[in-house]
């Protein structure tokens, strides 16, 4: 079993067909197909099933690919130690965020970095709680950035809190209820409203609806759920819709124009923006750096815990 072989079935099965995976390595589909039938051959088992219209693993196939996520992570951390002791100041880190963190923090946290690391390099790919678990426990991302609303108690994962948020409602810039003043959740509902809930997940309806409920009210019938973010931002700046997005959408107020927030007269329900990564996982000196830069940049004004909040903590 060799490591190249590995990497050629993670291509394939990620791809779906051969002929993708080629693309993508840079490489004949002979050279990729020769390759995975000779670790077929030596392990005595098939790994793929083969279709007109491409390729599935089979249950050892799943099994093979499941171990070999963890090898190339692995691997990853251990080029990005090598490189630090040899003061390259290099490496590679994998984030996965949710959007609204994608749009503030983790931009404001990479920019800082790069600032003292240009060689090191980033992916990133936008992820939800829980959906994005798997791949931090497999070790396909270092990192999951996202909004927790409630504590996790998960043995394999280590979560920090970064920073406590709060929902606002949001409407477009030139919407009417931006001259009202201030309002109370309960008085909003009563404008029967068209809300647009973002849901990537359970977890979405979860925020929205809990946080009516927190404050004794029945969350809104009258909606449109996106799973793209995207989608529901323009929905509400280009009508007269409302949504429910984190605060930190606003730290940046230049960027962020078109949508304002609604000043409430009542206070909103805090929910924890976590970074979650590996437990019982020494991550790589590059990852550790990268790791207080998200502490920092979460300490910026607008984002910091105001007076008598909670300071940051572990949630284990």
């Amino acid at each position: 079993m060799k490591l190249s072989q590995l990497r050629n079935l993670l291509a394939v099965a990620e791809a779906g067909t051969v002929r993708q995976a080629s693309k993508n390595l840079y490489r004949s589909q002979s050279s990729v197909t020769k390759s995975i039938q000779q670790l077929e051959e030596s392990l005595g088992v098939e790994l793929l099933h083969r279709a007109s219209r491409g390729v599935t693993p089979t249950a050892a196939g799943k099994a093979l690919i499941a171990r070999a996520k963890v090898i190339e992570a692995e691997l990853r951390a251990a080029r990005n130690d090598i490189e630090t002791v040899q003061g390259a100041g290099s490496g590679e880190i994998r984030v996965s965020a949710s959007p609204t963190v994608a749009m503030a923090l983790l931009p404001r946290a990479i920019l800082g970095f790069r600032r003292t690391r240009p060689n090191v390099s980033f992916q990133i790919q936008e992820g939800v709680y829980p959906d994005v678990l798997p791949e931090v426990r497999m070790g396909e991302i270092d990192f999951a950035i996202c909004l927790v609303p409630e504590q996790p108690r998960d043995e394999d994962l280590d979560f920090e809190l970064l920073l406590k948020d709060r929902l606002t409602p949001a409407v477009r810039s030139t919407h009417p209820l931006t001259k009202k003043g201030k309002l109370t959740l309960a008085e909003l509902l009563d404008l029967k409203l068209e809300w647009v809930i973002y849901r990537r997940s359970h977890t979405g309806r979860d925020v929205f609806e809990q946080t009516f409920i927190a404050q004794g009210l029945e969350p809104p019938k009258s909606t449109i759920e996106c799973t793209s973010f995207a989608c529901a931002l323009a929905l509400v700046e280009s009508g007269d819709h409302v949504t429910l997005v984190p605060s930190q959408l606003f730290a940046d107020k230049l960027k962020m124009t078109s949508i304002v927030p609604l000043v409430l007269d009542s206070p909103m329900p805090p929910w924890n923006v976590a970074v979650i990564s590996r437990a019982r996982h020494e991550l790589s000196p590059v990852c550790l750096a990268f790791l207080k830069q998200l502490r920092q940049s979460a300490l910026k004004p607008q984002l910091a815990p105001k007076p008598g909040q909670e300071p940051r903590r572990k949630l284990r």
